[in-house]
């Protein structure tokens, strides 16, 4: 990731542009055919409502929003990997029972990344099913190729 830390060069010196570019080559490979069926990234934003309670609920829940700063879905080059219940554990203890939900990995580059920064949930295929943005793990690299990877969770079927 860093060139250099105290002075200190890295000692490897490696084409990272035709690297980045391989790579995105095979996620392109990894992806389905269709455009509907891959990964769509949400943006929920903020809501206003012109009569609202406190907590910015609107009075009448039929009423329109009078700004929402919501971005338009989009998709982006990516590679995912999806995890079912009895793989990786990503369980959590209720009042009423442990809960095992599924997840969804996705890894990608900066564009990438700074393109889907903020979103709220994702979807793939023609299911509705929405994973939701949980956390991202530290950023890894080689010199200035960065690749990031961000895990989401199912919490149900909207």
């Amino acid at each position: 990731m860093a060139t250099s830390v105290d002075g200190r060069s890295s000692i490897a010196s490696i084409p990272t542009a035709a690297l980045r570019e391989t790579l995105r080559q095979t996620m392109v490979m990894g992806l389905p055919e269709t455009a509907s069926e891959r990964p769509t990234f949400y943006f929920e934003g903020e809501k206003t409502f012109a009569d609202a309670d406190l907590e910015g609920s609107p009075w009448d829940w039929t009423d329109t929003p009078t700004t929402d700063t919501g971005a338009a879905p989009i998709q982006v080059l990516c590679a995912y990997e999806f995890f079912s219940p009895l793989g990786r554990q990503g369980s959590f203890l209720t009042e009423v029972g442990e809960f095992n939900p599924t997840t969804v990995k996705v890894t990608m580059f900066e564009d990438e990344f700074n393109a889907v920064y903020g979103f709220t949930y994702m979807t793939i295929g023609p299911s509705d099913q929405r994973w939701y943005f949980r956390f991202y793990t530290p950023a890894i690299g080689l010199n200035d190729l960065t690749v990031y990877e961000l895990h989401c969770v199912a919490t149900g079927s909207d």
